[in-house]
């Protein structure tokens, strides 16, 4: 039975594994760092009880709720332009790649979502995207039916493709559980409006515009980018993700990579997921313990039974065991410590 399940994420240089550790100079709060004395100055061995009142950097702490509810919309906004025909540096097509991360998303969570799928462009050139598969539950085999159907080529419109996502969702009642768009994408816009013959507007900035009237209309846009051609993309994924109202976006270069981002987004809309999105970057990924319902539990590389850390995508995974634990509702809280030195499965 699944439960709400709230997920800690503690600033760096503070500690999970021992008592909070007020740095020298100043306030304790009153765990045990301290003078002793009560008087919380942080001077002293820590042997008394630091019944001090002040607040101390140990004291804060970003939390996140993850309440499962009613199904939320989500928009799969899927870039099949020529260019996600070439390979990942694994050799793996992006393509390929791409849609059986897809199938395995809407697969796992149609229970819990109502997906529904619009790629672009529509035809061999530059056609804004169309929705092929409105927003339903059990939305699954239609889904990768229609993934699975088609391949890449043309172009990327994703000024009026998104212009298109907007007018969809216009077009449909209002959810109250929420309405999103991911937009998953390998390059930058390079289709010219053929309504602005002149194009005096570039089409980065047109699909930012459009991606913002989306977040004005209370749909935020996650940004998915994906494949090595994104890093020569940065700022302009990093604009459309602002413009979503999304925070960074998701950088992916593998499949590990893009499962980790397509499992933190469905986090991100409230769903019981295993990977979680860090607010902000590490300084020492040597340097992260997380725990469960207050147990620690070991880092595992092998990505058999644990938790794992992944700098591409900024998020920390759990596998196995750990990762059941999650989905089965069975975790109530999750903490994550950025500056404490976590157990490492050998």
């Amino acid at each position: 039975m699944s439960r709400p399940l709230r997920v800690v994420i503690l600033p760096l240089a503070l500690s999970m594994l021992a008592p909070a550790c007020a740095a020298p100079g100043q306030v304790g709060d009153g765990d045990g760092v301290g003078d002793g004395d009560g008087d919380g100055s942080g001077d002293g061995d820590g042997s008394g009880d630091g019944s001090g009142d002040g607040d101390s950097a140990c004291e804060q702490v970003s939390a996140v709720e993850f309440t499962p509810g009613d199904p939320p919309d989500v928009l799969l906004v899927v870039d099949r332009s020529g260019s996600m025909e070439d390979d990942l540096e694994t050799g793996d097509e992006k393509w390929g790649v791409m849609t059986d991360a897809l199938d395995s998303v809407v697969t796992t969570y149609e229970s819990a979502v109502k997906f529904g799928l619009m790629m672009f462009p529509n035809d061999g050139e530059c056609g804004a995207g169309t929705v092929s598969a409105g927003v339903a539950m059990q939305n699954a085999s239609s889904i990768s039916g229609q993934l699975g159907s088609t391949g890449p080529e043309g172009g990327t419109p994703t000024h009026t493709t998104m212009t298109a996502a907007r007018s969809y969702f216009a077009s449909q009642a209002v959810n109250p559980a929420g309405r999103y768009v991911l937009l998953a994408t390998d390059g930058e816009p390079n289709c010219e409006d053929p309504n602005d013959p002149d194009n005096d507007n570039p089409t980065v900035t047109q699909s930012i515009a459009a991606i913002q009237a989306l977040a004005g209309d209370s749909v935020p846009t996650f940004v998915l980018g994906f494949g090595g051609d994104v890093n020569n993309y940065p700022e302009t994924l990093q604009s459309m993700a602002a413009a979503g109202g999304t925070g960074d976006y998701f950088a992916a270069n593998s499949p590990d990579e893009l499962s980790q981002a397509l499992d933190a987004i469905a986090a991100e809309v409230g769903l019981p997921s295993c990977s979680f999105r860090l607010d902000s970057t590490p300084e020492n990924a040597d340097a992260i313990a997380v725990s469960q319902d207050g147990a620690q539990v070991p880092q595992d590389p092998n990505h058999e039974n644990g938790w794992d850390y992944d700098a591409g995508t900024n998020t920390v995974s759990f596998y196995g065991d750990a990762c059941e634990r999650i989905r089965q509702g069975e975790v109530a809280e999750v903490h994550i410590g950025l500056g404490c030195v976590g157990g490492v499965v050998d």
